[in-house]
């Protein structure tokens, strides 16, 4: 394969695309489509101008993203439509009614919801589930779309790469050659820092550092014991199991933990928090969350819908012999080899669905279960499919829009070479502080495919490579890889528009994608610094 020539003003026009798309939602505060139409018009023309893309390259680019679009879009649909159903049952306010009632405490509302439970959901779903599923429900609690959007990019972000059974350290660990028995302490090591980090973060999010002084320990023991109990499963080479039982640890102690602090008024010391409102500072408008529950509806009713999501995607996944049976509807759409004019080679490959194993057929039979729920129970009336699917359609046009254009930026980056330059850009700056750079290339990758996963697979290997020509460690570069691509997720434009689309905000991606900005570069440099003194004493 032909190597691109790498020169300065090459590279920065290979982040031309990426810091349009930023440029425009950060601060010009464009919309994602609007962003989005803009990256992919810069893509497109630098790699026709400068990279030799043809139209076949074009083509085959534009096919691709249309696929992948359509294998995203097809959760964020099913998840609008599960959000939708229980908002008109009343499960929503009843779910605010249900968590206020066991903790008036923001800040554990906020650990329970939008760091716990959207820990667990990506372990058991993945695929932007954790935003789809919490930012609505926090908005029904009370809290500012903003905060309700961001909170879950943040919480769940540490927990992709060992969740969805460990879909992303399993592409990991193919590209890179190495066993998990290697790779997945470092791993660990590395998500579980980044952990703690996000409990803080959500605390943060919320009302600054006030939070994290009142609640310090309840944020310490319950980010550290998520961390543990996927260290320990990873370290046991349970690696399909760790983020589903990091996050079920963390959603039972949370609960456990709250009930226990609402017996005992004191503080402990931060273990059991109080949040009495400080005189001036804005709190959540809780007017909604706490009236009653629609038709006296409580809150494991209200919660149905997404107990349903729990029972759909254990039974589908952990259940001996489902998986083989389910996957009997699998077929892959193939896509060319490509080379552009100047000789880069994109090999061809098949995207793999299987229909009945897809996060958003889970949504989809959860939101059938749920709609059959709460008609039986009379909280939903006979005319109310026709009113949920027409609110559905009305609030995924323009989320879809921007997906669409946001992974055409992405393939076309892919197909012409662009993606490869600034990974080899940010080599030839970084010499042998290359792993602090490290995690940003993964982050790159995250934030330019959408996916933990495809992120792995298209620098792994490369951060293999450096590493041994820098004579590093290749497990921990290839660590600090994909906890770079891990929390890239916070920022991702994929999940982005998922959370405002579900939280209400669709235009106003450039806003969350602003504060999550605050959290993600912070703490991916974090792990940068971690990874070279760890290489250090190696």
């Amino acid at each position: 394969m032909a190597e691109l020539q790498l020169s300065i003003p090459m590279v920065v026009m290979a982040a031309l695309p990426i810091v349009v798309v930023l440029a425009a939602m950060v601060w010009l505060r464009w919309s994602g489509t609007k962003a989005g139409l803009a990256g992919a018009a810069v893509a497109g023309a630098i790699g026709v101008v400068l990279l030799g893309a043809t139209p076949a390259v074009l083509a085959v680019a534009g096919w691709k993203a249309v696929v992948l679009s359509l294998d995203l879009l097809y959760i964020v649909w099913a998840a609008l439509l599960l959000y939708n159903i229980a908002e008109e049952a009343g499960a929503i306010r009843s779910i605010g009614v249900g968590v206020a009632n066991l903790t008036e405490d923001h800040v554990m509302q906020l650990l329970i919801l939008g760091f716990a439970f959207s820990s667990f959901l990506q372990g058991v779903a993945g695929f932007g589930v954790p935003v789809a599923v919490v930012a609505p429900v926090l908005v029904g609690l009370g809290f500012p779309p903003i905060q309700a959007a961001v909170v879950p990019l943040v919480g769940h972000a540490w927990s992709v790469t060992m969740g969805t059974l460990s879909s992303s350290f399993q592409a990991l660990v193919t590209v890179t050659g190495y066993s998990g028995r290697v790779l997945g302490p470092w791993c660990a090591g590395f998500l579980g820092v980044a952990c703690v980090l996000s409990g803080f973060a959500v605390a943060h999010i919320h009302a600054g550092l006030r939070p994290i002084r009142r609640c310090f320990g309840a944020i310490l023991v319950l980010s550290l014991s998520m961390a543990a109990v996927q260290f320990g499963l990873a370290y046991f080479e349970y690696y399909m199991l760790a983020g589903f039982g990091a996050g079920m640890a963390g959603l039972g102690l949370s609960l456990v933990g709250a009930r226990f602090a609402q017996a005992i008024p004191r503080s402990y010391g931060g273990l059991l928090p109080t949040w009495p409102a400080p005189g001036g500072r804005r709190t959540p408008h809780r007017a909604v969350a706490l009236r009653p529950g629609a038709g006296g509806m409580g809150f494991h009713l209200g919660f149905a819908a997404y107990y349903a999501v729990i029972a759909v995607v254990i039974a589908a996944t952990l259940i001996p012999g489902a998986p083989a049976v389910l996957d009997i509807l699998h077929f892959g759409i193939p896509f060319p080899r490509t080379v552009t004019s100047l000789g880069f080679v994109t090999h061809g490959s098949t995207h793999s669905i299987s229909v009945l194993q897809h996060a958003g057929t889970y949504l989809v039979v959860s939101a059938f279960v749920a709609w059959a729920i709460y008609r039986a129970t009379g909280h939903l009336k006979s005319g109310g499919w026709g009113l949920v699917v027409r609110l559905t359609v009305k609030q995924a046009i323009p989320t879809t829009l921007a997906v669409l254009l946001m992974v055409i930026m992405a393939m076309i980056m892919s197909y012409t070479g662009m993606t490869r330059l600034l990974a080899h850009g940010l080599i030839a700056v970084a010499g042998r502080a290359f792993p602090i750079f490290s995690p940003f290339i993964g982050l790159l990758g995250c934030f330019v495919t959408g996916s933990n996963t495809n992120a792995n697979l298209l620098f792994g290997a490369l951060q293999r490579d450096v590493a041994i020509l820098l004579r590093g460690s290749p497990a921990i570069t290839a660590a600090l890889q994909t906890t770079g691509a891990s929390l890239g997720s916070m920022i991702a434009p994929a999940k982005v528009l998922i959370a405002c689309a579900t939280a209400g905000l669709q235009g106003r991606e450039g806003e969350v994608m602003r504060v999550a900005l605050k959290y993600c570069l912070p703490m991916t440099l974090l792990m940068g610094l971690l990874g070279w003194l760890a290489n250090l004493m190696q």
